[in-house]
């Protein structure tokens, strides 16, 4: 009996240690963000959390099944190398709605360390037409957005082509790979269904 109970305990104890070395077990839905900068209003993608940007934080997002009191939600949860540590990361965009015509998105790139989520850095995107988000994801490394460009705007809230913007971990921070203009996308209508689903 005491043989069967110690065997029942290390089985426990194993479960319990591959929980907690697993960013997919981290309820996002159930979740505090960060938050600075204006809400609306973007028209770029822009880094946040630096004391030098010269934002002031705001009262943090806390999420409860998926959604807050004040507009925002959550849109999507990923996993992937995105700090080229050999292992996952989670991917989270947040949209924020104030219930007018502007929209924006929140992304927060978390890694696991020490058994809980680790923030490595958050951004939000621009506001529809004006380098909203259309895409987030990892290739080859890099943290890729997808984004809608400006200058073939159809509208305030749709444009007929893409442009990529690629990032880096460097240890510290997202770094910028390449430039904006190099990297034209496909001319398609945007303002598609997945603008409002990011995969």
């Amino acid at each position: 009996m005491r043989a069967l109970l110690l065997g029942i305990l290390v089985c426990i104890s194993a479960g319990f240690a591959s929980a907690q070395n697993n960013i997919r077990q981290i309820d996002f839905k159930n979740f505090t963000y960060p938050l600075s900068a204006p809400l609306l209003g973007h028209a770029e993608l822009k880094w946040l959390g630096n004391p030098k940007d010269g934002y002031s934080k705001r009262k943090p997002i806390r999420l409860i099944n998926g959604v807050d009191t004040t507009g925002f939600t959550l849109q999507s949860v990923e996993y992937a190398d995105v700090a080229g540590k050999g292992k996952e990361d989670a991917i989270v965009v947040l949209r924020y709605e104030a219930g007018g015509t502007q929209n924006t998105h929140y992304v927060y790139i978390y890694s696991f360390d020490g058994g809980k989520p680790k923030l490595l850095a958050y951004c939000h995107t621009g506001d529809r037409a004006l380098y909203g988000l259309s895409k987030v994801y990892v290739e080859d490394g890099q943290l890729v957005f997808e984004l809608l460009d400006p200058r073939e705007r159809t509208g305030d809230c749709c444009s007929t082509w893409l442009v990529l913007m690629r990032f880096r971990w460097n240890g510290s921070r997202f770094e910028k790979s390449g430039r904006l203009d190099d990297s034209v996308l496909r001319g398609e209508a945007v303002g598609r269904p997945e603008y409002d689903s990011v995969h």
